[in-house]
């Protein structure tokens, strides 16, 4: 869906831009038209002997027909020609001209109403979606992840500049107050499949989400917060699940910094493979071996002695930064390994 409205977006605007080119060139064509009149005119009375001043005078009050009288009689033959050929071909560049700059106006007042329509038709045949309140830095990252995987989404934002960089990134967006049900209405929350405010503001989300739940008990809804405290709010107000942007931030920092081991194992392949399998109820943990400690010398089958059911141990990462990969149940730990172990619940002491 995104990928299409991507496709219909470029449509448009090569649209656009060719009526553009063509009201353009239409004008440049009698601007040049009237121009040349005016030039080429007083040029002719000019070679009848009449001053410049008095030349181009007689053209302008020719071409726009004033009705003034003659600066130098008209008796000749030549003068009377000269002075209807101006007429014709100024009335002719004149009306030229400004059919040129109607044409541009309107085509450009036309083209803003197709596009405005293009957008709605858009919107109205969107289902299977999410909805994004928000298009802040949060909002951005969301939508260019959910275009990359081709789910179908619609931006909510109550700001018009923000609205106008989603449809410059070549987004589905509309411009109003995700709080209200109007809004909602319109952004067919009725067929979304999911809801996700991302505002930074914590009592605006929590708003959102209570309007949201109210007209769709049963929609999926993720919710930002900013504060730990708010995460109680969210959930009372109907969030299914609250995303805190500076907790999951200084975890990964965290993660980088005190389990390099774990980053070693997986070759920097998979670096939310722990967070996913978290949501199955397990994770990977590191133990350290201390000197002297209880599970110095001891085998890894003595190690899990009590907790096998719950710990699987997937390598022993030793202090030269060498890893032992699968051991075996009869290899010894010593003082200074890092045993790095994937577990369900009870871990070791």
């Amino acid at each position: 869906m995104a990928w299409s409205v991507r496709c219909g977006a470029s449509v448009v605007d090569s649209s656009k831009s060719k009526l553009f080119q063509k009201s353009m060139h239409g004008l440049y064509i009698g601007a040049t038209m009237f121009l040349s009149v005016i030039v080429i005119g007083a040029t002719l009375y000019r070679m009848e002997g009449w001053t410049w001043s008095d030349a181009i005078y007689m053209v302008i009050i020719t071409v726009f027909s004033v009705g003034y009288e003659e600066v130098e009689p008209v008796v000749t033959h030549t003068l009377r020609v000269i002075t209807m050929c101006i007429i014709v071909a100024g009335d002719a560049s004149k009306v030229y001209f400004v059919g040129s700059l109607v044409q541009f106006i309107t085509e450009g007042e036309i083209g803003k109403a197709m596009e405005e329509h293009r957008k709605s038709k858009d919107i109205e045949s969107i289902r299977d979606h999410a909805i994004i309140c928000g298009y802040g830095r949060i909002g951005q990252v969301l939508a260019r992840e959910l275009e990359a995987k081709k789910f179908p989404f619609l931006i909510l934002d109550n700001n018009a500049e923000r609205v106008a960089l989603a449809h410059a990134h070549g987004h589905q967006a509309l411009l109003g107050d995700a709080g209200e049900e109007n809004t909602l209405s319109e952004a067919h929350i009725e067929r979304a499949v999911v809801f996700a405010t991302v505002l930074p503001n914590d009592m605006v989300n929590v708003f959102i989400t209570l309007t949201a739940r109210n007209m769709r008990p049963t929609l999926r809804i993720i919710a930002r917060a900013e504060d730990p405290a708010t995460e109680k709010k969210l959930k009372q107000a109907g969030a299914n699940e609250i995303i805190l942007p500076a907790f999951v931030g200084g975890m990964q920092i965290a993660n980088s910094i005190t389990e390099a081991s774990l980053d070693s194992i997986l070759k920097g392949g998979a670096s939310h493979l722990n967070t996913d399998l978290k949501e199955l109820g397990v994770e990977i943990v590191e133990h350290r071996i201390i000197a002297n400690g209880v599970n110095d010398r001891k085998t890894v089958q003595q190690l899990l002695r009590g907790v096998e059911s719950n710990c699987l141990v997937l390598a022993v990462k030793k202090p030269d930064d060498s890893l032992v990969q699968h051991p075996p149940g009869t290899y010894r730990v010593e003082a200074g390994d890092i045993v790095v172990m994937l577990s369900h619940g009870k871990v070791l002491a």
